[in-house]
């Protein structure tokens, strides 16, 4: 498998790529045909056909990548969460969220493999400084991005207040390393927030969790943000922001609804016809269960949500979040993810999954 760079994680020049140009076709061609459809005589039956995705998984895990037996385990108390893989340079990245004092007091982790299956730890990128009520209490979903207007790489993140999931502020930092080879930092938080609890122009679905789960894509020449919010205990689900620039200035979108319900961390792709897919942290079916959720959508605005089933691993009892969607050849893509064990630690797995394009035929059966 050759070296695969996220267009996610690249703030690409503001030029119409081939994905772009094929989304744009595949986007209008949808709209077209349901038009040309609706026009037909009421006599007869208007048929098209509308794609849609599957997901579905071809290789299982069978083991934790990394666990508690890990020598670079030692110290952490629960375990790993949340955070990205991506492959860059022939290597294998991720940044995540480690639970030293379980879900407060937390730290970022950088970490490389160059199979993607054995891992090891590179360095502390960040770490909780402040106690209970302060703005970084506890940090999660450590996202990395590289900026090219800025020429470095800039790191979006949350703080908690308290419980390690309570008034939540998305922050951005960069690198004081330019260029690519600036992924480790050291990292420098840029003043204020990219989204807040605090925020006058929050949205009424928005909760006590406040503004969290920051991952951002580019759509043309506009930037688009999935960030989550919710009450944390019975509902999580995921708006947009937007704004010009990977840096910002970031604006909740004029949608009032969320995007997506009852998930959160979305890990958004472009797929090579141009539809825009991610895979987020399944929410809505229960703390055992055994999903990812994932959704797509023609124009990186408008979502359609689905989810997976599969086998739960053997060595979990309960899958948490997935951090990556890497092309793995042949239409297949490797998902890392982090789930919870039996030992109450929480390890990260992958699997295989492929996406597959299908065609629904709808019928109007107006007139019949």
């Amino acid at each position: 498998m050759g070296d695969v760079q996220f267009y996610s994680h690249s703030n690409q020049p503001n030029t119409m790529n081939q994905k772009q140009k094929n989304q744009i076709i595949n986007y209008f061609l949808v709209i077209g045909v349901i038009f040309l459809g609706s026009c037909k005589p009421k006599s007869q039956k208007a048929t098209w056909k509308v794609p849609s995705y599957e997901m579905r998984v071809m290789e299982e895990s069978t083991q934790p990548l990394i666990d508690q037996d890990h020598p670079a385990s030692v110290g952490n108390k629960r375990g790993y969460e949340g955070g990205t893989v991506f492959r860059l340079d022939g290597a294998y990245h991720m940044f995540v969220t480690e639970l030293i004092n379980d879900w407060v007091r937390t730290r970022t982790g950088y970490w490389q493999s160059r199979d993607g299956v054995q891992w090891e730890r590179v360095k502390t990128i960040m770490e909780s400084p402040d106690s209970t009520g302060g703005p970084r209490n506890s940090l999660w979903s450590p996202m990395p991005f590289y900026n090219e207007n800025e020429g470095r790489w800039n790191l979006f993140y949350v703080g908690y207040e308290r419980d390690g999931q309570t008034h939540g502020r998305i922050f951005r930092a960069y690198s004081s390393v330019p260029g690519k080879e600036g992924l480790g930092g050291p990292y420098v938080d840029v003043p204020g927030t990219v989204l807040s609890y605090t925020d006058p122009d929050r949205d009424p679905w928005e909760g006590s969790q406040g503004a969290a789960a920051f991952y951002v894509y580019q759509v043309g020449e506009k930037w688009y943000g999935f960030y989550a919010s919710g009450d944390s205990r019975t509902r999580w689900d995921e708006g947009l922001a937007v704004a010009d620039s990977l840096g910002g200035e970031w604006k909740r979108d004029d949608v009032p609804n969320p995007q997506l319900t009852y998930g959160e961390n979305p890990i958004v792709t472009q797929l090579d016809d141009g539809t825009w897919f991610c895979v987020f942290d399944d929410l809505a079916h229960g703390e055992s269960s055994s999903t990812i959720g994932y959704a797509y959508s023609f124009d990186g605005k408008h979502w359609i949500q689905k989810h997976l089933d599969f086998p739960m691993p053997s060595w979990a009892i309960n899958i948490r979040t997935p951090q990556s969607l890497i092309p793995a050849g042949e239409n297949t893509w490797w998902v890392y993810f982090t789930a919870h064990t039996p030992q109450n630690f929480d390890c990260t797995g992958r699997m295989k999954v492929t996406i597959e394009k299908k065609f629904q035929k709808a019928a109007d059966n107006r007139g019949s």
